[in-house]
């Protein structure tokens, strides 16, 4: 009876998890066809590698999703690959190791795979010394002007790379100088063509409004994407079969990858075993002066993009994230097993989650990925090269997009930055752009700090408008009617006495002066979410003038971020239609000023002046203390009757007034404790009662009278049945 039982709820989570289970397998089959074979640059030294490429991205792939599964990552339904990112920057890593050693030297390889290891392990050892001295929130200290800018170049080098990546093995590689008479010679037309259009298709479809609500939602199912990519090799093959061409041909016009297929066990097991090209006696360490700036740029890019992905996942997803947790997960053991660097990805893993998948979904995709590893060599020779080609032509064009298309919210100084870093790393090198991109912003910010720092000039009715508490508060105006008559707590009716205001509530404001920008984000950051005991948390930014896109689009993660955890976030002093709230307008940040609009969506509260905000916390304040007061009572009520505890007999008390039975209980020894959804309870001393805890204090029976003894023995033994009761 028991295993038929488990047997039904095993089918039936298989069942239900099935749609992640496909989407996540076929999103991590595309992206290893057509960026494993994409790992070695095609020339001379590194021709006919593209199966152990393959291999690489698949085992860079499982070692990231086995620690994520197994603890790495809080995102139960989180999809990680190879990070394809820095794959301008691995080429760059090979091609400088050849040109230092040589075409022809038998170390070639074994030096590359080396490099490509020693640069996982670099990041990882980063993310680890990050991780446990809890310095995660440092990372966000670079610009992400620079960065957005950087990511903008990398879809421009994926771009050329899928242009080129159809044409026969005897083309030359793309390049500027050659880039006419290459992409248009007839005999690469056709290739081309066949690659360039379905990319161009694909993002059409997924930003133009108007394909979506013709297709009722069609284009935003999470399907849409690998089930329009797979009709590529689909067509591809019904039209060979239909005329007839022979499989030699395509392979020299550059229509399938130039891999023989295996013909027996052992082939098939040596093409995907990359690890025999290791071979650390012919290792030409000193080759990798050579390469250090592609070293150090992509461990530097490497590590600056989990920040990027973590939190906006986190906000998408609409959970809780810890930092320095995602940062152990490092890629030490993508490293120890010889392999590119890994990282989760952002939209694969959003589309993972809301189909349902979680570490259960997560274990079957993993097995299903070892299959796909073992028959890759059986694979690849039937995958169109087109299929790759529009998969890389198609992701460069969206992080093109993503950098000059969203990132024109920016100001104008802001955008500046972006484009001047994406168009030096384009043409004149990655360490070079990174250099002019950094230079470039550190002009802009002290443009800004130059500019709003002059003296500015208003009239006395306009520097002291709204200074009366009565403003954009009708609610609030009620509940100080409400005062005036008695109808509220006395401790409560000097509502305008600034002492008495900051004095009750337990909040904490954060004061923010001048100049906003991507640095001063770490710093808040660590104040918000580092005291989780306070409820209510004030940004004021009288002082401020002006905020930063990148920072200003913190505040809605922020705000959720304190939703999660019982608490709520409030802005106060920003003038609307002033300059600074023109500046969180264009990121987005989702604001209301009338508390009565207020609804429960993710809007922030926001005031023009600090009163009338201090006027909101002690609102505030007063209904959490009677919001406090119902639960206490209502748990105890809870707790007396599951364990038939009758309070007034236990205390030797004949009667209890309504509102003193909580207090009457905590100085006899007890306590009562309320625990966030996620928190972990210890077991010593708990008494689990549904969603409440009990707890009892630590205290040494003797010196305490007889009813409190009593009660004591009580509690012991409701813990006892209710450990037995409730496991």
């Amino acid at each position: 009876m028991v295993h038929a039982e488990l047997i039904s709820a095993s089918l039936s989570r298989l069942y239900r998890g099935l749609p992640a289970v496909l989407l996540g397998t076929l999103f991590t089959a595309l992206h290893t066809v057509a960026f494993g074979t994409l790992i070695f640059p095609p020339a001379n030294g590194f021709r006919a590698l593209e199966l152990q490429g393959i291999s690489m991205y698949i085992i860079s792939t499982l070692s990231s999703q086995l620690v994520l599964t197994f603890g790495g990552s809080r995102f139960r339904g989180g999809l990680c690959g190879m990070l394809v990112e820095v794959l301008p920057f691995i080429r760059g890593l090979a091609t400088d190791i050849r040109g230092a050693i040589g075409d022809d030297h038998p170390g070639l390889v074994p030096t590359v795979m080396a490099a490509y290891a020693l640069t996982s392990f670099l990041i990882g050892a980063v993310f680890l010394i990050l991780g446990a001295l809890k310095l995660g929130n440092l990372v966000p200290y670079f610009p992400q002007t620079v960065l957005t800018g950087a990511i903008g170049a990398i879809g421009v080098s994926f771009f050329i790379l899928g242009l080129g990546l159809p044409f026969p093995p005897s083309a030359p590689p793309l390049s500027l100088s050659n880039a006419a008479t290459t992409l248009f010679n007839t005999s690469h037309l056709g290739p081309l063509t066949a690659s360039f259009f379905p990319a161009l298709i694909l993002s059409i479809t997924l930003r133009a409004p108007a394909i979506g609500q013709r297709t009722r939602g069609l284009v935003r199912s999470p399907y849409y994407i690998p089930l329009y990519l797979f009709t590529i090799p689909v067509v591809f093959w019904t039209v060979v079969g239909l005329l007839r061409v022979p499989k030699s041909q395509l392979i020299v016009a550059g229509w399938l990858f130039d891999v023989e297929s295996p013909s027996s066990a052992s082939a098939v097991v040596a093409s995907w075993n990359y690890w025999k090209l290791f071979n650390f006696t012919l290792v030409e360490w000193r080759s990798f002066t050579s390469a250090i700036q592609n070293i150090v740029l992509l461990v530097v890019f490497g590590v600056l993009n989990l920040p990027i992905y973590i939190p906006a996942l986190a906000f998408t997803l609409d959970v809780s994230y810890d930092m320095n947790h995602e940062l152990l997960a490092s890629n030490i053991l993508a490293g120890l097993l010889g392999t590119a660097p890994n990282m989760i990805k952002y939209s694969y893993s959003v589309y993972l989650t809301r189909a349902n998948g979680s570490r259960f979904e997560s274990i079957l995709i993993i097995l299903l990925m070892v299959v796909f590893f073992l028959t890759s060599g059986l694979i690849l020779p039937y995958v169109p090269t087109v299929l790759a080609s529009a998969l890389v032509l198609f992701l460069g064009v969206e992080l093109f997009l993503k950098a000059l298309w969203e990132g024109s919210n920016l100001t104008s100084l802001e955008y500046c930055v972006v484009v001047a870093t994406l168009c030096a790393c384009s043409f004149l090198g990655f360490a070079q752009g990174f250099a002019i991109g950094i230079g470039a912003a550190m002009v802009v910010y002290l443009l800004y700090s130059a500019i709003d720092t002059r003296a500015k000039v208003m009239q006395l009715s306009e520097w002291s408008k709204g200074r009366d508490s009565g403003l954009r508060l009708s609610k609030l105006s009620v509940y100080q009617d409400q005062s005036a008559t008695g109808s509220v707590p006395q401790s409560s009716r000097t509502l305008y006495s600034t002492t008495n205001l900051l004095a009750q509530p337990n909040a904490v404001v954060i004061i923010l002066s001048g100049y906003i920008f991507f640095a001063s984000v770490p710093s808040i950051e660590a104040q918000l979410l580092a005291k989780a005991s306070e409820p209510l948390f004030i940004i004021d930014l009288t002082r401020a003038h002006r905020m930063e896109t990148s920072a200003a689009r913190c505040l809605p993660r922020w705000a959720r971020e304190l939703e999660l955890r019982g608490g709520a976030l409030a802005i106060c002093g920003l003038e609307e239609g002033g300059r600074l709230h023109s500046d969180l307008k264009r990121a987005e940040v989702p604001l209301v000023f009338d508390i009565e609009e207020k609804g429960e969506g993710k809007e922030i509260l926001t005031f023009e002046t600090q009163e009338t905000c201090l006027v909101w916390c002690q609102h505030q304040h007063e209904l959490r203390i009677q919001t406090e007061a119902i639960r206490r009572r209502s748990a105890l009520k809870l707790f007396c009757h599951l364990f038939d505890f009758n309070l007034p007999s236990v205390l030797g008390i004949l009667h209890l007034g309504p509102n003193t039975e909580v207090e009457c209980f905590i100085d006899a020894g007890g306590g009562i404790k309320f625990y966030l959804p996620g928190q972990t309870i210890s077991p010593t001393g708990i008494i689990f009662t549904g969603s409440t805890a009990f707890r009892k204090n630590i205290v040494d029976d003797r010196a305490l009278p007889d009813t409190a003894n009593h009660f004591l023995r009580i509690s012991r033994s409701a813990k006892e049945i209710s450990g037995r009761g409730r496991g």
